[in-house]
């Protein structure tokens, strides 16, 4: 199965509650409560949101975290990234990797085209989007319709 590990799924949970609470700081307390999520895992989440510039930490009394950008400027590929690192489907989809089969594979050269898909589909759709139920019916019939016309290999 192919999914993304909890990390970043809670990681888009808190951004969520971020982009809840607009321009107010809400502290490392204040998510746990509104998310569920055990204060460890939340110190977690906000390190790597923090570390890759997606929230804005400020220390002290009055600190907290609110997001860096707008829920529509927040890419879930960017989120992905912060927690699971380069977006790579296969070893021979990385740029000039080759496993131990690529002298033998027939494939190998068609992984970068879909991984590079996997990436522009992740790079489309913001958090704003995921936020909103209809624009995720707009964003999956903008897909189907485009199917046709992807070519993975010239990607």
């Amino acid at each position: 199965m192919l999914k993304i590990g909890k990390l970043t799924d809670y990681g888009v949970v808190v951004l969520d509650q971020l982009a809840r609470a607009g321009s107010v700081k809400l502290s490392t307390e204040n998510l746990v409560d509104s998310t569920g999520l055990p204060l460890p895992t939340v110190r977690k989440v906000m390190k790597a949101l923090a570390d890759s510039g997606l929230v804005i930490a400020q220390r002290g009394s009055k600190g907290g975290y609110r997001l860096a950008l707008a829920p529509s400027q927040i890419r879930i590929l960017d989120v992905v990234q912060a927690f699971e690192g380069p977006v790579a489907l296969t070893e021979c989809s990385v740029d000039n990797h080759q496993c131990d089969i690529t002298a033998h594979c027939s494939l190998s050269s068609s992984w970068g085209g879909i991984n590079t898909l996997m990436m522009r589909v992740l790079a489309r759709v913001t958090l704003e989007d995921i936020r909103k139920p209809e624009m995720q019916d707009r964003l999956y019939r903008d897909l189907i319709d485009q199917s046709d016309r992807i070519q993975l290999i010239n990607l």
